[in-house]
């Protein structure tokens, strides 16, 4: 806008010097055009340096703008593809977070007995999806950081380059605009995901409550149900052991009485052959005494010689 300004300038004073040198030779006649002084060489040499570093300005001026241009289609090229990942991170990690619940729900019906060890593997499991996702946090963090860094770095360059020309500091203004859009946008972003972090922490923990009480609540069911069972079975098992001691009492006390029968029986028997062997014995002492007898009667006649019959005779009748 200035040096078009000055354009204008130089126009008007060459109309001024044509209309003054038309003037001259009505006024003067075959005046001769005096030669230009060193002074205005001079003039002329510093108009025409001005003017080559005026369209060298320019054109520095325009290749900026087309690198500014550049520049910004890249950074917006590159927060639509981030704004994509991030999308695509997010439907990932809600998909992933879906299936967890889903095998969460599913682990708590089936999981009961070693509920205390499957918590203590989700609070692991909780704690290190937090620690991946505060690692990951830390990294984008960084990577805004460096890139807000480069960003700050390129603007403070392109300051310095545009700090030379006044005329464009409305480009400079807008420039910083739109650098603290960026950061605004990139504080936004940060808090939506500490909001977000933030969120998904207490979800999980209001999910772990419920689970806890849910889960104390039916291993307090569950202890009250094996304490009942445990008391019925004990009582079970004491009355059936009162009912066999009873059974075993009555049998014991069937074979004592069984064996006192046997024991008089036994004693019976024995007196009854103890008395037969003193009957036989009392024979066999009757019979030798008679053959003593006979013997003797037999020897007093002389009748040695029939003993023999005698005694088969006296044998056969006893």
């Amino acid at each position: 806008m200035p040096p078009k300004k000055k354009g204008g300038k130089k126009g008007k004073k060459g109309k001024g010097k044509g209309d003054k040198d038309e003037g001259t030779p009505e006024g003067g006649g075959n005046i001769a055009t005096p030669e230009p002084t060193e002074k205005e060489i001079l003039l002329q040499q510093e108009l025409e340096k001005v003017t080559g570093d005026l369209e060298s300005t320019k054109k520095r001026v325009e290749e900026l703008k087309s690198y500014e241009l550049y520049y910004l289609n890249t950074i917006r090229r590159k927060e639509n593809e981030w704004l994509q990942q991030e999308g695509s991170r997010v439907r990932v990690e809600s998909h992933e977070y879906m299936s967890y619940m889903d095998k969460k729900t599913t682990a708590r019906q089936t999981k009961v007995i070693t509920l205390s060890d499957h918590n203590k593997q989700e609070i692991q499991d909780i704690k290190r999806q937090e620690e991946l996702l505060k690692e990951e946090f830390n990294q984008k963090k960084q990577a805004l950081q460096n890139l807000l860094f480069e960003k700050q770095n390129i603007l403070k360059k392109t300051t310095e380059e545009l700090a030379e020309l006044n005329t464009y500091k409305e480009l400079q203004t807008e420039q910083l605009n739109k650098i603290k859009e960026l950061e605004k946008e990139v504080m936004t972003m940060r808090s939506k995901h500490s909001e977000t972090i933030q969120s998904l922490k207490s979800t999980f923990l209001k999910e772990k409550r419920e689970y806890q009480q849910d889960s104390d609540s039916r291993i307090a069911a569950l202890e009250k149900l094996a304490n009942k069972e445990a008391e019925k079975c004990l009582t079970d098992h004491t009355n059936k052991i009162k009912l066999d001691n009873r059974k075993l009492r009555r049998e014991l006390q069937e074979l004592i009485h069984m064996t006192r029968v046997y024991q008089a029986h036994q004693r019976d028997l024995e007196e009854q052959r103890k008395q037969l062997l003193r009957e036989q014995q009392y024979a066999e002492d009757l019979k030798i005494l008679r053959s003593t007898r006979q013997h003797k009667v037999l020897k007093a006649f002389d009748l040695l010689g029939e003993e023999a019959d005698v005694e088969g005779e006296t044998a056969s009748p006893s």
